[in-house]
């Protein structure tokens, strides 16, 4: 589709300013492009360029044929991918995101929102992927990643008279959306499930950890 070559020149014009970005940072943040946040949030979950944009748009059709084959409908390109925006701008949904993990061995768990969030999480998380909607019909959602980094983090200040110019965060939680355009720290556990609680009170959220697939037989 037109979204694979538009976000392909966009990509390549973008490439030295995005990596010379990335190499001021000390954590790996990608920024939002188009509609790619799913893609952005696997990358900084993984902290690094896991994905790209023709990976998700593979497992989406991949997907998208399957769910064809199960309805015994024959393929044809009019018919329309639920998984992802029809233009190939990215727009992926939790399906997708499901079965690009998969392919690395990892998987996501659902977090029950009646629990907080850091009791719930498992031991193993590797991040969080969360899903922010507004709770108004046609709105585009979000995707954005939180990751727990066990040392300590100095982040570039916007500008040298910022508050808190070079000090020094963590341990803890950050929050890596792309929208943003640094990382945000969050803190401990305590300031995690308050910022998920906040979350709830202005969108419907959904939160997922990213764990590694059990093997077969394993409890």
């Amino acid at each position: 589709m037109i979204g694979r070559y538009i976000i392909g020149w966009n990509d390549s014009a973008t490439e030295k300013y995005r990596h010379r970005k990335l190499e001021n940072l000390p954590v790996y943040h990608e920024r939002q492009s188009f509609w790619l946040c799913a893609k952005h949030s696997l990358n900084n979950v993984l902290q690094q360029e896991a994905y790209t944009h023709n990976d998700l748009e593979r497992v989406a059709n991949q997907l998208h044929a399957q769910q064809q084959q199960q309805q015994q409908q024959a393929s044809s390109w009019l018919s329309r991918n639920n998984h992802k925006n029809t233009f190939g701008f990215g727009d992926y949904d939790v399906n997708v995101i499901t079965g690009a993990l998969h392919e690395r061995g990892l998987d996501l768990h659902w977090h029950d929102n009646r629990v907080p969030i850091s009791q719930a999480m498992p031991s193993n998380c590797l991040g969080i992927i969360v899903h922010i909607r507004q709770s108004w019909l046609f709105r585009n959602g979000h995707w954005f990643a939180i990751k727990y980094f066990d040392s300590e983090i100095a982040m570039p200040a916007v500008s040298s008279e910022a508050a808190g110019a070079g000090e020094r965060r963590g341990p803890g939680f950050w929050n890596l959306d792309s929208k943003a355009e640094y990382p945000e720290f969050i803190g401990g556990k305590e300031e995690l499930d308050l910022f998920v609680v906040r979350l709830t009170q202005k969108y419907q959220v959904h939160a997922m950890f990213v764990v590694p697939m059990q093997t077969p037989g394993a409890a």
